[in-house]
């Protein structure tokens, strides 16, 4: 009953730290695993989605470090579309511009991971540049440096998004 009270949620997290939909239900079912086998230390004092939330987010973090040499990153560089640099700051893009939730996902899909997770952490989770650098093993300036990126990798993915689609309308 846990676990199908709780798969929703726990694959909402996974995914955001997840290449896939597979690796995410792996992350998630690996989380379970470890929920069930630590519940006699769970305080029911607390919020069990907050516990829960905390051991799939280690668990992504164990998945990543398990299989980051198995990653390929892009680079901004590597964001430059056949009409040029898109480098420039996408403030100029339209304000109010509606971005639905698939979007955002195969967006955030195409970052690399260390971004992603830092990302994930930062701005989702809510850690700090320290606990993130502690927790991948990185300094806490990479870490910033890695959120800048992710931020930067974005708003071009998402311009490179905007111009293809206006050039199928046309």
């Amino acid at each position: 009953m846990l676990y199908r009270h709780f798969f929703g949620f726990g694959m909402s997290v996974c995914l955001r730290y997840a290449y896939s939909r597979e690796e995410a239900l792996e992350i998630l079912n690996d989380g379970f695993m470890k929920v069930f086998d630590n519940i006699k230390v769970f305080d029911d004092g607390r919020p069990f989605k907050s516990w829960f939330r905390k051991i799939l987010v280690n668990t992504a973090l164990d998945h990543y470090r398990a299989n980051r040499t198995y990653r390929i990153n892009v680079s901004l560089e590597d964001l430059k579309d056949e009409t040029g640099d898109l480098s420039e700051d996408v403030s100029s893009l339209e304000a109010g511009i509606e971005i639905n939730s698939e979007l955002i996902l195969r967006l955030f899909d195409r970052l690399p991971e260390t971004y992603r997770l830092t990302f994930n952490m930062y701005e989702i989770e809510g850690y700090s540049h320290d606990e993130i650098a502690a927790m991948l093993g990185i300094s806490p300036g990479t870490s910033r440096s890695n959120l800048s990126r992710a931020k930067k990798m974005l708003r071009l993915l998402y311009a490179q998004s905007q111009n293809k689609t206006r050039h199928e309308a046309v």
